[in-house]
């Protein structure tokens, strides 16, 4: 018996959002835009080589899964654009409104350091959206014993 190695991506793609659409949040889809195959608007590209992508059913049409890509057609600026991207070049998917959702940190961009994991809680600007809160880790410390006496 074999065993055939797949791709996660897709599954938990699917699952998230899923629940981000029955929440009522934002899909953002965070795109390596350098990685090769992707087919976006090169003028929406961040610094840093990412771009991120609202998937909600507002903002997307024809939206769907193949073997390796995603493919969706959108609009920027009242422009409409046949966007792919493959599955290696995804960083992740969270919410605009908590930015709760998954980073894909073994994905090969971040390795090579386009995104670090403090860029990863930063928001991402784009144009026309109302930027998405800066996600502030829990800090815990040690608390020495009280004596009541």
């Amino acid at each position: 018996m074999s065993i055939r190695s797949i791709s996660k991506i897709p599954f938990l793609i699917r699952g998230l959002l899923d629940w981000m659409i029955e929440a009522g949040y934002t899909p953002y889809l965070i795109v390596n835009a350098q990685a090769d195959g992707v087919a976006v608007p090169q003028a929406f590209v961040q610094p840093d080589g990412t771009i991120t992508l609202n998937i909600s059913g507002d903002a997307v049409r024809d939206f769907h899964f193949e073997a390796d890509h995603l493919y969706f057609s959108s609009r920027f600026q009242g422009q409409a654009h046949a966007i792919a991207v493959p599955l290696e070049a995804i960083l992740g998917l969270v919410t605009r409104e908590t930015s709760d959702g998954l980073w894909f940190a073994g994905q090969p961009a971040l390795a090579k350091g386009l995104v670090d994991d403090n860029d990863a809680a930063k928001p991402k600007k784009v144009e026309g959206e109302v930027p998405m809160p800066r996600v502030v880790k829990p800090k815990l410390s040690i608390v020495d014993n009280i004596n009541k006496d």
